[in-house]
């Protein structure tokens, strides 16, 4: 029962925290709204540790703990809210859950976990599913942007990277400190690589000037539900389950973010992409009816 309960919780903060990050991208810049986000999830992270244990984790064997946070949040999130700038939190999501496929294939590969054709066939629906809900933007740019998906796609494959470094540090860590420490590492390396960016080119520069009372809130919102809370219940959750098992809650984030989106964005997804996505669910859903091995 617990582990239900941690799966229904990162799945509501990760996809009900995307829908309030794209609400916040109408008026605050992607390199910006990740900065603020995951400055307030170390924030929020840090006075938890204090409040529990009455010490920050800000030290060398931290940084050193949290190195799969260049991983994510810094690389995926990077590409992972400039592609969600591009494109809508509906197809963000659905993208996003062929991360239970990826995670059984990286996992078979780098875990030695048993590979069938069971799962490969799933993956193969999961890709499908994929094609279906990105190719329509090869014939109608109304709906967002073709390079918008493909940033959400390259972040998910970074993501099970992450997911596999994590599960080998997880056995033997603190959730709690794993969480802050790779937030803390991910903020150093997003603010490095955003500050060779804006040398590059101006428009990756952060500005906090003009931003409304409202987009404060949701950037603010969406830095604890999306970043401190999903990721901490995610390892806590990872720390007592297999990697395949584990995947098993990324299935369920679409199910939040489209509905969130359709609720807050008024957002209505074509046939298609309901083809696709459905697809997606289906095959994720499969997988983790496998037993893991």
């Amino acid at each position: 029962m617990k582990n239900i309960w941690m799966a229904l919780s990162y799945a509501f903060c990760w996809g009900v925290g995307m829908t309030f990050s794209k609400l916040a991208l109408a008026e605050i810049s992607a390199p910006t709204l990740l900065i603020i986000q995951l400055v307030v999830s170390v924030s929020f992270l840090q006075t938890i540790c204090y409040l529990k244990e009455r010490k920050l984790f800000i030290s060398w064997k931290s940084l050193k703990l949290g190195m799969a946070g260049i991983l994510e949040p810094a690389f995926a999130h990077m590409a992972g809210t400039l592609g969600l700038s591009l494109t809508t939190v509906s197809n963000a999501s659905l993208i996003g859950s062929t991360e239970v496929i990826l995670t059984i294939l990286f996992a078979a590969l780098f875990l030695g976990e048993k590979l069938t054709p069971t799962k490969l066939l799933l993956a193969l629906v999961s890709f499908s599913g994929v094609l279906f809900l990105i190719g329509e933007k090869l014939h109608n740019s109304a709906r967002g942007s073709f390079t918008g998906d493909l940033l959400v796609l390259l972040a998910t494959v970074i993501a099970v990277g992450y997911v596999i470094l994590s599960k080998v540090q997880i056995t033997t860590a603190s959730p709690l400190e794993m969480t802050v420490s790779q937030q803390l590492v991910g903020l150093i390396v997003t603010l490095i690589c955003l500050g060779i960016f804006s040398l590059v080119n101006p428009n990756h520069n952060i500005d906090f000037t003009g931003i409304r009372l409202q987009f404060w809130l949701l950037a603010i919102g969406s830095g604890i539900m999306q970043y401190a809370l999903a990721f901490l219940f995610y390892l806590t959750a990872l720390k007592t389950v297999p990697v395949s098992q584990a995947a098993f809650y990324v299935a369920l984030v679409p199910v939040f973010g489209v509905s969130s989106a359709i609720l807050l964005l008024g957002e209505h997804p074509s046939v298609t992409q309901w083809i696709g996505g459905g697809l997606v669910l289906v095959s994720s859903y499969g997988a983790n009816r496998l037993k893991p091995g």
